[in-house]
Formats: C-alpha cells, sequence, structure tokens
C-alpha cells in the first residue's frame, strides 16, 4: 500500500499543532480517526513517525520530521494540480513564503517583497526572520519555499544561489580619529572595545576576519539587534564590523556614525539564496528565483 493524501495532511498537522488532539480540531475530524491514520502510516513505511508524550503532546522522531518534508512537498504538488488546471502556464497565484537571515531583513525584505508585489500582485507572499539554523529548517520541512541568508554553516539538503558577495565595513564614532581615513585598519582597533552583532552564526565569522589579521576578538558589548549595535557606535561605546553597507549613516536617534572599508583582505560571506535541494518549486517560488537574482545582482 501506498501512503494517502489524508495520512499526509493529518501527519503535516500533527507537526503544525504539536498534538493528536489539536491535529484533529484543525483537520475537523476525530483525534481517533488522526490517531488510526498515523499508525496506519506507520505501518505502511515501517518506521515510526511520532513519539506520544504527557499530556496529550507529540513529538517528531528523526524518521517522521524526514516524512513531514516530504509530505509537505506531496501536498503542495497536489495543491499546484489545481492552479495548473485553471490556467496551464500562466497562473501564478497562490501562497509564496519566503524566509530572511535577521540582520538582513530590514535592508533587503521591504524593497524585495514591494518589488515582487508590484510585478506579480497576484502572488499571496509572505516572510519569515530568523537565524540561519532556524531557516534551513523551516527549508527542509517545507515551511519556506526559499529563504536569504549567508552561505555559512549550511547542512546537508540545502542548495544556493549566489547573490552577491562584499567584505565587511567598520563603522566608527563620528569623532574618532580613524573616521577622517578613507580606509581603516582593523589593527589600528586592537585595543579599542568592539560591539559583536550576535546573531548566530555571526560571531564565528567575526572571530575569523580578527584571527585573519592576527587579532583576538575584542568584545566589549553584544547585541542580537543590528540598530543597538550601530546606536552604540554612533554613542561612543565602541565600534562594529557590518558586512551591510547601511544606506543612512544614523543610529536610530539620529545620531551619525562613519563607515569605513577594512583595509585588510578578510574573509567574506556571501549571501546566497537558499532552498531544499531535490526539491520541486512551485511556479511562483521559480519566479521569485528568478527576482531575486536580477534585484540583488542589479545591486537594489
Amino acid at each position: 500500500m501506498s501512503p494517502s493524501l489524508r495520512q499526509l495532511e493529518y501527519l503535516v498537522a500533527v507537526a503544525d499543532t504539536g498534538g493528536l488532539t489539536a491535529a484533529a480540531d484543525s483537520c475537523h475530524v476525530s483525534q481517533s480517526a488522526v490517531s488510526l491514520a498515523i499508525a496506519s502510516l506507520e505501518r505502511t513505511l515501517g518506521v515510526q513517525l511520532i513519539l506520544r508524550g504527557p499530556g496529550r503532546t507529540t513529538a517528531l522522531t528523526d524518521a517522521g520530521r524526514q516524512v513531514v518534508g516530504e509530505a509537505r512537498a506531496v501536498l503542495t504538488s497536489v495543491a499546484e494540480l489545481g492552479t495548473a488546471a485553471r490556467d496551464y502556464g500562466q497562473d501564478l497565484a497562490g501562497r509564496l513564503s519566503f524566509g530572511c537571515y535577521t540582520p538582513l531583513a530590514p535592508l533587503h525584505v521591504p524593497a524585495a517583497l514591494a518589488t515582487f508585489r508590484t510585478q506579480h500582485p497576484e502572488v499571496d507572499v509572505t516572510f519569515v526572520e530568523g537565524t540561519l539554523p532556524d531557516l534551513q529548517h523551516l527549508l527542509l520541512e517545507g515551511r519556506c519555499d526559499l529563504a536569504v541568508l549567508y552561505r555559512q554553516d549550511l547542512v546537508p539538503g540545502i542548495a544556493v544561489d549566489k547573490l552577491y558577495d562584499q567584505p565587511p565595513s567598520v563603522l566608527l564614532p563620528p569623532d574618532h580619529p580613524l573616521a577622517r581615513r578613507k580606509t581603516v585598519s582593523l589593527r589600528a582597533l586592537a585595543d579599542e572595545p568592539f560591539v559583536l552583532l550576535d546573531v548566530p552564526p555571526s560571531e564565528r565569522y567575526f572571530r575569523d576576519v580578527f584571527a585573519s589579521v592576527g587579532l583576538p576578538m575584542p568584545v566589549a558589548h553584544r547585541t542580537t539587534s543590528f540598530e543597538l549595535a550601530r546606536a552604540l557606535v554612533a554613542r561612543g561605546l565602541g565600534y562594529t564590523l557590518s558586512v551591510q553597507r547601511p544606506p543612512l549613516e544614523r543610529s536610530v536617534e539620529g545620531t551619525p556614525f562613519a563607515v569605513r572599508p577594512l583595509r585588510e583582505r578578510v574573509p567574506t560571506t556571501p549571501v546566497v539564496l537558499a532552498r531544499a535541494e531535490g526539491a520541486r518549486l512551485t511556479r511562483r517560488a521559480e519566479t521569485f528565483r528568478a527576482f531575486c537574482r536580477d534585484f540583488f545582482s542589479s545591486g537594489a
């Protein structure tokens, strides 16, 4: 026997809701119907998919997580049949979900989202922010179609298209003596406090940058907020490094700071568009993928 679409639908509902009862409610069926369908699916596949915990909670096994990702792809493909039948080869209508690494999101999501919606208003676009591990997890589970992130710590099963690559810049208080120079040596800042934008895996990348010029990383302040890091620098509380160059050299408080290129050649971390390797992208996801390649190559 082959798994039924109903069994796959119930399994995905259990993964999304975290329990058999909640999954039954979301599918408008009884809990016993969901439980029997999952048990039958486990017998068909010959593996255990869920672990039943206390308080009617469930957790996916490793096999369950893999099957859920494949089940989402199957259900999406079936849903796509209806769209294709209505207007073969033309209709892009439907939902598209894309992710973006949190520090990149303020600089890229608004412009990309607005431009794509102008070109393709029939596509219902949603987005999610997250860390690199979180976004890759969403891609592999089929809960996100594409994601803009750095090419770091990629897990097996993730494929990428390179969008752009640029070296980091240094952000300095406006009255810092080095702010008058065209380029700044990281070695010249060795004894000064460093503000670390700490969103995984940025710490390891910046440690690699410092190590490439033979320096330790002197962290004085840590923050997960791009705006807070810039505000601390603008207030003279240290300097920071940023792969993204802000279009406005002012903090959220309106206080200026200076942005200068690094003099040394240091490691870079390309920005890429990621997807689940081997997954069949929907027509709208392929359209968004092509859009991103053009959008980012234009320097937008």
